[in-house]
């Protein structure tokens, strides 16, 4: 539980110290309360309101400021937790007995209905954020104001407010997303009370005030995306809610097919394509089939060159995916003969050719996208597809076929043990000595023949890259030390320390020490030092008898660089 009584146990140290400097600074100014809503502002760099709500004076189950920290608790938030905890204290301490709740509330209950009115009415005319924040409150209850303005000129305040000379830093763009966020949350607020109109007004605002602030802005954080993502999720929650009536799920299908033909929703994330999901959804619900595949056709003779390949590809492939699942079967058979180049398209196909057990025919049809993906010069693709292959073997059980895939799958690029294990299993343990031997000898030949062509590097570093998987799975722990004792890298040393350590412990640390006074002789910054230091102290804690050894290296290296105080620096952490 997180408490007033022991925050300051769950909290980063730093950032705690930095709340309790601005709390004692003087830095909390009007903490106000209402039935366990606090309220505050705290003056930093500039001024932030931040809100704090508590259970039975103890319990804090939330909180919220309007700084761009983004982090989990900011200094702010922690200030104000420590002014609030001083506040109860003196409550607690000295009662106000004659109150009953706070000076504030009392004075709200002595003013009339008529005071309030007028109150409001010359304060609005001084003040055009209470005015518009009024106005949205009150929204039901006149339908003559325009909800959907007043939204997009908040937004356009908030975005105006994070901005600086045309741009939106880092911290900014973290900052304007967590304010818009709380806007998506009251329009979440109204979907979870179906009032759809006022959260589908909320959601259209959002989406295309923010795409366009993500063409300009910083969003390093992700949290821009996140905010847009938040929306997305909020249309998606309109749109297909069984509440919600066909005039309103109408309303988001005319305004998705007016937004989505701008390529910006493309061109900045995945965002076009979420929303095509939601788009395409409402096109099958609201029979509108006709318009969701004119603008597909609308889109295609856009999309050319490379930079839209992936694009078009997708388009094509929902085309097909939507004729489909309308019943217009023939012109989807159409479109798939035309566009067999794409992976998913003939993958769609062999998928149903494989499912009535057609194998030769899903056989030519792989085969021939292998030769498309080799043409392309896609090697993945070209991959992809002779795990299809391994497939249709594995049905027809196929033994020698599967073992040549899993063979190759096993070392293709790197080494992947699920395919070794799975080659393994299809022989039985004699079988199995033998062809390990010569796989190991076909590796070592192999290697050899590349060595000659990258002769920067040892022959044996490459031979240890090479056959180490499989030593270490076949648990070959001889053969895996006579390649590890050859390399004098501390770091590719420590790689293999968990498979030696319990047969060569003692071996392990006698290449250890050299090696590390070689990892010495080459750093030249803190950070070198700070690794060479790391990688001593791991060694002190996994070879409890070579301490000694590992601390008088230090000593020796602090004597051969006395003129390095960050290397020295650094070394005294591991003697001390």
């Amino acid at each position: 539980m997180f408490t007033l009584q022991n925050f300051e146990k769950q909290l980063n140290a730093v950032m705690l110290q930095r709340g309790k400097q601005y709390h004692e600074e003087g830095a909390v100014a009007e903490l106000e309360e209402n039935a366990g809503r606090w309220a505050a502002e705290v003056e930093g760099t500039e001024t932030y309101n931040i809100s704090v709500m508590l259970k039975n004076d103890k319990e804090i189950v939330a909180y919220h400021c309007d700084c761009p920290y983004d982090g989990a608790i900011c200094k702010h938030v922690i200030a104000v937790l420590f002014e609030i905890r001083d506040e109860l204290a003196t409550r607690i301490i000295v009662p106000n007995k004659g109150a009953k709740k706070n000076q504030f509330e009392d004075l709200l209950l002595k003013i009339s209905a008529d005071e309030y009115r007028v109150f409001i009415k010359d304060y609005a005319l001084s003040n055009k954020d209470f005015k518009r924040a009024l106005e949205l409150f009150f929204a039901e209850k006149d339908g003559r104001i325009d909800t959907g303005k007043l939204y997009a000129d908040s937004i356009k305040k908030l975005i105006k407010k994070h901005m600086a000379k045309g741009y939106m830093d880092y911290r900014s763009a973290a900052g304007l997303a967590k304010e818009v966020n709380q806007l998506i949350d009251k329009g979440f607020d109204f979907a979870n009370k179906r009032n759809f109109v006022e959260a589908f007004v909320i959601a259209g605002v959002v989406l295309k005030e923010m795409m366009q602030v993500i063409t300009y802005g910083d969003d390093s954080s992700g949290a821009l995306g996140d905010a847009i993502f938040g929306t997305i999720q909020l249309i998606d929650q309109i749109a297909l809610s069984v509440d919600a009536v066909m005039d309103m799920k109408t309303r988001v299908f005319k305004f998705l097919q007016a937004e989505l033909s701008d390529a910006v929703y493309f061109d900045y994330g995945d965002f076009g394509y979420e929303l095509m999901d939601i788009f395409q959804t409402l096109a099958i619900e609201l029979n509108l089939h006709q318009e969701f595949l004119a603008w597909i056709d609308a889109w295609l003779p856009r999309l050319t060159g490379d930079y839209g390949s992936y694009r078009l590809e997708h388009f094509k492939t929902t085309k097909i995916e939507f004729l489909e699942a309308i019943g217009r079967h023939t012109e989807a058979e159409a479109l798939i003969e035309l566009n067999m180049e794409i992976v998913e398209v003939r993958q769609a196909e062999v998928d149903k050719v494989i499912s009535s057990q057609d194998y030769e025919r899903a056989k030519k049809l792989i085969n021939d996208g292998i030769k498309i993906a080799e043409d392309k010069r896609h090697p993945g693709t070209v991959s992809q597809w002779q795990k299809q292959l391994l497939r249709i073997a594995l049905l027809e059980n196929d033994v020698p076929l599967t073992r040549k895939y899993y063979r190759a799958f096993a070392f293709d690029r790197q080494f992947d043990v699920k395919y070794y294990r799975a080659l393994k299993a299809t022989y039985d343990a004699e079988e199995w000595g033998k062809i390990v031997e010569d796989i190991i000898a076909g590796i070592k030949t192999e290697t050899t023949k590349k060595h000659g062509k990258r002769t920067w590097h040892p022959f044996d570093s490459y031979l240890l890259s090479a056959l180490s998987p499989i030593y270490i799975e076949e648990r070959f722990t001889d053969r895996l030390f006579e390649l590890v004792k050859n390399e004098k890298d501390i770091d590719r040393l420590m790689v293999y320390h968990e498979h030696l350590v319990f047969s060569y412990a003692h071996e392990l640390l006698q290449l250890y020490i050299p090696a590390l006074e070689r990892q010495a002789d080459k750093a030249d910054n803190r950070s070198h030092y700070a690794q060479l230091a790391g990688n001593m102290k791991k060694i002190m804690k996994a070879l409890a008898f070579g301490k000694e050894q590992v601390i008088e290296l230090a000593k020796k290296l602090k004597q051969k660089y006395p003129r390095r105080p960050a290397m020295v620096e650094e070394l005294n952490r591991v003697i001390n």
